[in-house]
């Protein structure tokens, strides 16, 4: 089962990620107007990727918990 130790350097990874990519774009676009867009664009694919490996990392895992419950349920009745 995964502990709360890998949500958590899950999260500082994705937090660098995104203030380095902010600060990358910082450098290449000083001075335009349409920065924040290409920000909040980098922003917004950086988290679809986060969210899409955690759901493949955890698939299995919580597909196996709700095995668990069902099989319980079933012994009951």
């Amino acid at each position: 089962m995964w502990s709360t130790g890998v949500w958590e350097r899950l999260a500082a990874l994705s937090v660098r990620l995104v203030l380095g990519l902010q600060t990358l774009a910082r450098r290449l676009g000083a001075g335009q107007a349409g920065q924040s867009m290409v920000e909040y664009a980098i922003v917004a694919a950086l988290i679809a990727v986060v969210a899409m490996a955690a759901v493949q990392a955890l698939g299995g895992g919580i597909a196996h918990v709700f095995q668990n419950i069902l099989s319980k349920i079933q012994g009951i009745g």
